[in-house]
């Protein structure tokens, strides 16, 4: 029969370390050596009992609950018990509302376990059945209760004792006394009842509710790092040093944006802009050693701002998508998916994190892409998956999934495809093919084979993802423009690779120039902006060929003139006549392969 653990964490009133600390956390959530104690408690308790619950008053609810959230504990075992002043009313709570039918034990979520301490009390309150009283003796002679059990048969009367005793007024429990005097009164009226000794271990100190905040600081806030130290220091197991992955920018060379619309595209990785993760495996002998955290890039991701006019400014340039969010994203995809298909990951150790960017925002380019893809590769490698456990094009599937499944951002392969891969990919998203595996079919080209390309962005974009707004309702509502004009776009990508096989770069310019015009014709002027269509015509008044480069703000072009000892003085005038409007021109530098 299951037997269920009970942490009960409903008393109101509060210790003397949370009064110092103005109640702000439960002392049990504090951290120990890098753990509250509740962590160490339960990291033993999950492997040894079959349902756990947490009982939480109204006023730690939602603490109690994030708790649960981080640790894997489903939120519907943290039970809120609102204001209730008795500890047996809470246990009652418990066994109506979970509707438990064996033994429980119970115990203070300020227990602070230990392998090396309590190994013994863990195989006690497992194996032992029935009611009793777990407790040790320490230097006042007296009896201090650590845990309670209490039988199938025992909790099914604990509603009906308390209901009687509200009725006849003799419920006495108030919010002062403390739950382990009530429970043991009341287990220690059973017949059946046992108590238990166990030996003194000074972490049961933890317990006393008279620990100080200088006691905590001084004592136990680095109570099992010699611990820890000792455990680990022979353990070469993990890595801890640094894991430094950068992620390039991409230029969209032909096709899109049929990538999201079972088009074909190719696609170019480029050196002029990155993204770079960094990150740092937790040593095993420092405390912490699970923990995540994530750095924040006060440039990239600000929370700190000199002055409300430099936050307003921030907040109109940037907008409010930081980068914090993609990281979390990540992590739960991986290991969603690492534990749906059985891939081993042993999320024992933990990092710190932080990145930067200097890919131009908003603009096209595949920046926050950049910073998942980055972030993966190091995931990855901290976690020793391989790319025959997460095959490449699967890899790219599951970065866009962090945008388009957890967060609801629209999105394409083509990026994470080509960041995956580096170089020159042609890329096809031919439906039945993506509906069966979940990828398309990617084929690498020679990058040397290109044309010398440049690119210009907008300084000052607006959000690049307007873009696709109505195209892509209308594509799925079957409108025979649209999907012709996709069709074209696959056309074009099969046109443009068969130029580079020839070194017909003439041709490969025309293509070029097609693709913008087909986009143009299936989004519309007011659409494509006024902004983009100028960067275009100030490209063909030089003599050149010019594409968007991505979803708009930026556009990707190559000399297109009949006189080759023009070409450096014309990319001399596309260059300053851009600058002149307050555009941004690069010429670009192709990155190679990435696997």
């Amino acid at each position: 029969m299951a037997k269920s653990l009970i942490i009960l964490a409903s008393g109101l009133e509060p210790n003397l370390l949370e009064i110092e600390i103005k109640e702000s956390v439960p002392k049990a959530l504090l951290p120990i050596s890098g753990k509250s104690s509740l962590d160490w408690w339960y990291e033993k308790a999950r492997i040894t009992f079959d349902n756990i619950y947490i009982v939480s008053n109204a006023t730690n609810y939602k603490q109690y609950e994030r708790w649960a959230s981080n640790h894997e504990l489903s939120k519907g075992n943290v039970i809120n018990a609102g204001f209730n002043t008795s500890a047996l009313a809470d246990i009652a709570l418990v066994k109506r509302v979970k509707d438990l039918n064996g033994d429980v034990v119970i115990i203070a979520p300020e227990f602070l376990y230990h392998d090396e301490m309590h190994s013994d009390l863990a195989k006690v309150l497992l194996n032992k059945s029935g009611d009793f009283v777990v407790g040790y003796n320490q230097k006042d002679s007296m009896s201090h209760p650590v845990a309670f059990g209490l039988s199938r048969e025992t909790l099914g009367i604990i509603e009906k004792h308390t209901r009687d005793n509200q009725e006849k007024g003799t419920d006495n429990n108030t919010p002062n006394k403390r739950f382990e005097q009530e429970i043991k009164e009341f287990i220690l009226l059973q017949k059946s009842a046992s108590n238990i000794q166990i030996d003194y271990s000074p972490a049961l100190d933890f317990m006393d509710p008279n620990i100080s905040l200088y006691d905590y600081q001084s004592i136990w806030s680095s109570y099992f790092d010699k611990n820890i130290k000792d455990k680990y220091l022979k353990d070469d197991k993990y890595n801890t040093d640094p894991i430094i992955v950068r992620s390039y920018a991409r230029v969209g060379l032909m096709g899109n944006p049929s990538d999201g619309f079972y088009g074909k595209t190719m696609s170019l990785l480029i050196s002029n802009f990155w993204s770079e993760v960094v990150l740092v495996p937790n040593s095993p002998i420092k405390p912490g050693f699970g923990n995540i955290t994530f750095m924040t890039n006060m440039l990239a991701d600000p929370r700190s701002f000199s002055n409300l006019s430099s936050l307003v400014t921030v907040c109109e340039n940037d907008g409010y998508d930081h980068g914090d969010r993609l990281l979390l994203a990540c992590c739960k995809v991986l290991f969603t998916h690492c534990k749906k298909n059985n891939i081993p990951i042993d999320t024992s150790q933990g990092f710190v994190v932080m990145y930067d960017t200097n890919i131009p925002r908003q603009v096209g380019l595949a920046g926050s892409s950049a910073i998942i893809t980055a972030f993966w590769k190091a995931l990855l490698k901290l976690y020793r998956i391989t790319s025959i456990q997460i095959p490449i094009e699967l890899q790219a599937s599951l970065v866009m999934a962090v945008e388009t499944e957890e967060l609801g951002i629209a999105a394409g392969l083509q990026d994470r495809v080509i960041q995956a891969y580096g170089g020159l990919v042609s890329m096809d998203f031919e439906k039945d093919h993506m509906q069966t595996h979940g990828y398309g079919k990617y084929t690498i080209l020679d990058h040397s084979t290109l044309p010398p390309l440049w690119l210009a962005y907008v300084a000052s974009p607006e959000d690049s993802g307007k873009v696709h707004s109505t195209v892509k309702q209308r594509f799925l509502a079957g409108d025979s423009k649209i999907i012709e004009g996709m069709q074209v776009f696959a056309t074009l990508t099969d046109k443009a690779q068969e130029s580079l096989k020839n070194g017909d770069h003439r041709g490969f310019a025309e293509l070029m120039t097609c693709n913008f015009e087909n986009r143009r014709s299936i989004y519309g002027d007011a659409v494509v902006g006024e902004v983009n269509l100028r960067m275009i015509n100030i490209a063909r008044q030089n003599h050149c060929a010019a594409k968007f480069s991505g979803s708009g703000g930026a556009i990707v072009g190559m000399w297109n003139g009949s006189n080759i000892e023009s070409r450096k003085q014309d990319l001399l005038s596309l260059k300053q006549s851009l600058e002149k409007e307050g555009f941004v021109y690069v010429e670009l530098v192709p990155m190679g392969r990435q696997i």
